[in-house]
Parts: structure tokens; C-alpha cells; sequence
């Protein structure tokens, strides 16, 4: 069968062309009646209307581009699940790009985005600096999520906090080699590091840095060589939850137990933290949740353009699980 053209609904209607495309993009312009009479033609021919076409023509309010860091964190699941829980009943539709672990692909996929028209991009876990997610945002609508930048649409839950919980159930297990396993150090992305210093430092602890990156294999390696070192940690505090599957990963290696052995608390409690054979001791930040009020911020920039930058901020709690435990008489 041939496919039904935006010209075979105008005759349908007996209209002109431009007036269907107003109907269908609900552009002003259009009577209602008018407006009626078109949809039911379209209805009749079984029309299906080119939604990227419609965006090209011109941003109506109705696409949310969504910014994801990494498909392989099933972190940036749980938010996206938020945002379309909220879009999708407010008729909304989702354009969605992907970053890698690395932030090498952040400019690129955000491009893509504006390329496609959105009229507001949501990111979660973006990785470039303050300045270049501001100029992003100069072109279009932009939302940050999980991570404050000054100056632009933020909701975010307070990572500071949460390290310190983290840290401070440790020490209430008698730990006190305690080693924080950080992200590499960007813009956005080191309230976890200072927590982790300023709780350490406050129960008069030697604070330990050590820095590696998203990757599970290699927060694997890492954490090999903290563990294999003369003064090994009875505790690691990872800075999310595939880090910390990197540090069970090198105590399996190695023969020893989390909770027993060695202690471990990640970030996130994302849904493989949760599972029975895991069971990590974990930061929540209620990702959902995020991505849930991400949308709605989006809707109410796109109500109000030149309001003031909006900024919502969470608290964490901590989520106590098989991977923490009291210091063990080997350690």
C-alpha cells in the first residue's frame, strides 16, 4: 500500500497543506472546528504524521531530548524511567542520545540532540565542564540531573551528605583504614570526595584517596592494588556501585568476603546492588525519584523561559546490606 501523504489528508479535508501541518504540529493558526475536521480525515486515511519533521519545522513544546551517560549503569535507567513517567503523561515525546564512560561522546551526543529539535534536553551524568554545559544551555533548554552546575536547570541530590553517611557508618563499625575509591575529578563531580575527606578528618582519620574510573574492570585493578598493599583498608568506599562491584570482584579474586573481610559501600543503589547474591551496602539518591522531578522542571522551563535557573536538590539516605560489617580480629 502507498503511503499516505500530508497532501492526501488536505484533500480529504478540503484544505491546503499548511493548514494540516499546523493541525498536526497544534500550532496556532488553526480553528478548532478546522483543526477537528483535519485529525478526523487523517483518522480516516489511517495518516501517520512524520514527528521528526514536525520538530524540524519547528520546536512546539512536546520533544524532551534525554541525555544518558552510559547505557551499561542501570543507574541511567532508573532516571530515564522518572522522566518518562512524568513526560509521556503530559503527551510528551522523548528523543534519546548516549554518552560513553569516558565523556568522550558528551559534546557529540548533546549535538544530536539539538540537531534534532528538542525543545529541552535532559542530562544525566553529563561529563563536560561547567562552562560547555552553559553554553549548551545558551542554545537550548538544559536540565541536569544528579549533578549542580551554576547557572543552568539543576536537580541533583546532595553527594556530600551522603559520603559522610557512608563514612560514618564505617566508622560506627570500628573501621578506621578506610579507602575512598574515587571518580576522576571533573566539574560537578566532587562532593563525594569531599564528604568522604571532611568525615574522615573529623573522627581524626587519615583520609585515602585513591582515584580510578567508571569502569568495573578497571575499579577492579584498582582496588586490587589497595587490597595487595602493606597498610590494606578494612573498608573501601567505592564512588558508585559499578565501582563497588569492581572492589567485590578483586575480594573474590583474593579469597576474602565483603562484610566479613573487608568492607564495602557503594553509591547509587542502583538494581544490582539490591540483588540477593550482591546484597551492597549503598548510598541511595532515589534516581527515579530524579528523574521524575527532572521532567517536571523541564515542563516548567518550557512555561516560564526567562525564569531565574531552577535548582532542586535531595537528600540521600543509606541503605545497609550484607557488604559492611564490625572490623573482622584478622584485619
Amino acid at each position: 500500500m502507498e503511503r499516505v501523504t500530508m497532501e492526501d489528508v488536505a484533500r480529504e479535508a478540503g484544505v491546503s497543506r499548511s493548514l494540516v501541518s499546523l493541525a498536526y504540529r497544534g500550532a496556532p493558526g488553526v480553528s478548532a472546528a478546522t483543526r477537528h475536521r483535519i485529525l478526523d480525515a487523517g483518522r480516516r486515511l489511517n495518516y501517520t504524521p512524520n514527528q521528526i519533521a514536525a520538530r524540524l519545522a519547528g520546536r512546539g513544546g512536546n520533544t524532551f531530548g534525554v541525555f544518558l551517560q552510559d547505557l551499561h549503569n542501570d543507574l541511567f535507567a532508573d532516571v530515564y524511567d522518572g522522566v518518562r513517567e512524568i513526560a509521556e503523561a503530559d503527551g510528551k515525546h522523548l528523543v534519546l542520545a548516549v554518552g560513553t564512560i569516558d565523556g568522550r561522546r558528551d559534546a557529540v551526543s548533546l549535538q544530536t540532540l539539538e540537531q534534532s529539535r528538542v525543545d529541552v534536553i535532559i542530562a544525566t551524568g553529563v561529563q563536560l565542564s561547567n562552562a560547555d554545559v552553559r553554553e549548551t544551555a545558551g542554545r537550548v533548554p538544559l536540565v541536569s540531573v544528579a549533578r549542580l552546575v551554576p547557572g543552568v536547570d539543576s536537580v541533583w541530590s546532595d553527594n556530600h551528605f551522603g559520603a559522610r553517611l557512608a563514612i560514618e557508618h564505617l566508622i560506627g563499625l570500628g573501621h578506621r583504614r578506610i579507602v575512598f575509591l574515587a571518580n576522576p575529578p571533573s566539574d560537578g563531580y566532587l562532593d563525594r570526595r569531599r564528604g568522604y575527606i571532611d568525615a574522615m578528618r573529623d573522627a581524626g582519620l587519615l583520609e585515602r584517596v585513591v582515584t580510578t574510573t567508571y569502569a568495573r574492570a578497571t575499579a577492579a585493578l584498582d582496588a586490587g592494588v589497595v587490597l595487595d598493599s602493606a597498610d590494606a583498608p578494612t573498608a573501601v568506599f567505592a564512588h558508585n556501585d559499578q565501582a563497588a562491584l569492581g572492589v567485590l570482584d578483586a575480594l573474590a579474586v583474593r579469597g576474602l568476603s565483603a562484610g566479613r573481610d573487608v568492607s564495602v559501600i557503594g553509591y547509587d543503589n542502583s538494581s544490582v546492588s539490591r540483588a540477593p547474591g550482591t546484597a551492597l551496602t549503598t548510598v541511595d539518591i532515589h534516581s527515579q525519584s530524579l528523574g521524575r522531578n527532572a521532567a517536571i522542571t523541564a515542563m516548567r522551563r518550557l512555561a516560564e523561559p526567562a525564569a531565574q535557573p531552577i535548582t532542586h536538590s535531595s537528600m540521600p539516605s543509606l541503605v545497609i546490606r550484607g557488604s559492611t560489617g564490625p572490623v573482622g580480629p584478622a584485619r
